[in-house]
């Protein structure tokens, strides 16, 4: 892997979670992998067993990497200039195993398991809205029963 150098001037990132990688040159191996259970609910509860994420398929089942080309294609390149320059980068968000790189990656390995579960009682339903003449921080919640 030829190596490259990497010039930036200002990155911005307001809010960067769990597994994200921001790179700032070559990297032969990259990985990033996240695994999330998210639970909704009436009511706030919680049991001290559910969250083990062996208890899940959506965690342990492999998940199948496609086959290469065979043969592998052949690419040249020629950089004229070997350096890569960048101005500002302004990111709002990077979340769940989000790759960030300025530079080369001879290997990327990334993965993002997300089990989301809703467990809403029959009959109740979230009711968001905003009061008249309210401001946006003036919305509420509340639960209807059907």
């Amino acid at each position: 892997m030829p190596l490259r150098g990497s010039v930036v001037k200002m990155i911005d990132i307001k809010s960067m979670l769990f597994g994200s990688v921001v790179e700032v040159g070559d990297t032969v191996h990259l990985k990033a992998y996240t695994n999330a259970l998210a639970v909704q609910r009436n009511k706030e509860l919680f049991f001290v067993n559910e969250g083990n994420y062996n208890n899940f398929n959506a965690f342990k089942i492999p998940i199948p990497i496609p086959p290469l080309p065979v043969p592998l294609p052949s690419i040249t390149k020629y950089n004229e200039c070997p350096d890569i320059h960048v101005g500002n980068i302004h990111l709002i968000t990077m979340s769940s195993s989000a790759i960030m790189q300025i530079g080369t990656t001879n290997h990327i390995n990334s993965e993002a398991r997300v089990l989301h579960i809703r467990q809403i009682s029959p009959g109740i339903r979230r009711v968001e809205g905003r009061r008249s003449g309210a401001t946006s921080a003036g919305n509420q919640t509340r639960e209807v029963v059907l």
